[in-house]
């Protein structure tokens, strides 16, 4: 009787110890390899787009550390001490970036005058891509009517440039505010120092340079002589075989090309306008104005007479009316006809036979 309980025991032990079904495990193991493949397929995607991407945006926007091989980094301490924390009986203005500052660097062997323009902090996203711009380009360019980049800093969330410093205040300021009257040769010496730096900039490496922003309050008089500065740079350094068109402007509207804001014929244009015809300031005439007033004298014979009543005719007429006409080609409404900014800066610069 034992046994044959034993016997049954033994023969219905399958019961127990029920056997895997071998198609079943074949399933799982297919259904956990291909999930497996999937993730590391997607790991390895997600790994490679974010090199792309990566790599794009170092392409885009320069670093900053770069700017070291054409400029001198500052420390935000030494700037700081240097203009005596940002204090107001330092500041020399205001722009559309943000506030420039009297600096004073102290040397071993003598002190150092600069213009600091501290640029604000909520304008971060933009204007840091402006400011890389600035370093990479200005760093690398010198020429007698540009303001010279000294150097950079990017601490504690700080964005600052360093300049030299002109000490005879902005072109608008003497032409608008001045006791002193500028004389005619002084005038003519101004713009074509003016007409020097925009050519040198649009010819600069095979790829032009903008500005952006020509006004009379963006050009510093240095020295007793007066030597024109451009100076306040918003830039834009298109790359090789890119077209200025696409490339996004910033600067004074009323100064910028109502066909193309890419060009910098239009400012160049009401520059030399300006500085010939008493005009802006307090009451003055406005752009649109000025372009008419000069296109209606034209027209009637009477150019020189749009020249400023102060000088008292003590002018040479053939310079006057070169400027004056160099200004009327480059405002002109219809892009096509109206010469490039090189050519009239070149205008500018040759001497009246």
């Amino acid at each position: 009787m034992v046994l044959a309980v034993a016997q049954v025991s033994l023969s219905n032990s399958h019961y127990c110890l029920p056997l895997t079904d071998p198609s079943k495990l074949e399933l799982w193991v297919v259904i956990l390899l291909t999930g497996a493949c999937v993730l590391l397929a997607a790991l390895v995607s997600a790994l490679l787009w974010k090199v792309i991407v990566h790599r794009q945006r170092r392409a885009r926007t320069p670093s900053i550390e770069i700017a070291l091989q054409v400029a001198r980094k500052f420390s935000y301490h030494e700037l700081s001490s240097a203009t005596n924390n940002f204090s107001k009986d330092r500041k020399l203005g205001a722009g559309q970036f943000g506030e420039v500052y009297r600096g004073e660097l102290l040397g071993p062997l003598m002190s150092h005058q600069v213009a600091v323009k501290r640029l604000m902090r909520q304008m971060e996203v933009r204007t840091q891509k402006d400011y890389k711009t600035e370093i990479m380009t200005l760093g690398r360019i010198s020429h007698r009517n540009l303001v010279k980049l000294v150097g950079w800093c990017h601490d504690d969330g700080e964005l600052l440039l360093v300049y030299e410093l002109v000490t005879n205040r902005s072109l608008d300021e003497h032409l608008h505010g001045s006791e002193r009257l500028l004389t005619w040769p002084e005038r003519y010496m101004i713009l074509r120092g003016i007409g020097s730096a925009v050519e040198y900039l649009h010819s600069s490496d095979d790829n032009p340079i903008l500005h952006r922003d020509i006004k009379p309050s963006n050009v510093m008089l240095d020295g007793d002589e007066l030597v024109a500065k451009l100076g306040d740079f918003g830039l834009v350094h298109p790359g090789q075989g890119s077209s200025l068109r696409d490339t996004v402007m910033i600067g004074t509207r009323m100064y910028m090309d109502p066909v193309c804001m890419s060009s910098n014929t239009v400012a160049t244009g009401l520059k030399p306008a300006e500085v010939v015809v008493q005009q802006q300031g307090a009451g003055g005439l406005l752009s649109n104005t000025l372009i008419s007033a000069v296109q209606e004298s034209y027209a009637k014979g009477e150019l020189l007479q749009m020249a400023d009543e102060r000088l008292n005719g003590d002018f040479d007429e053939r310079q006057m009316e070169r400027v004056l006409l160099v200004g009327l080609l480059c405002v002109q409404q219809l892009a096509p006809p109206r010469p490039s900014g090189n050519k009239n800066c070149r205008q500018l610069t040759l001497p009246v036979n």
